[in-house]
């Protein structure tokens, strides 16, 4: 069980940071501007929580 698990953790881990990085390269290439990446960066942090519970 212990290691399902933490696979499951690790895979949901690597989707939150591809599209963190992808956030991030769009903000940097000003694709978006401060305020959507902001807003975008709070929606991603707080879905990914709310999953975790």
């Amino acid at each position: 069980m212990g290691l399902f698990r933490k696979s499951k953790e690790e895979k949901e881990r690597k989707e939150l940071k591809r599209h963190i990085d992808k956030l991030m390269k769009d903000y940097s290439k000003e694709k978006i501007d401060g305020d959507t990446y902001f807003k975008k960066m709070m929606d991603l942090t707080t879905s990914h929580q709310k999953k975790k519970k």
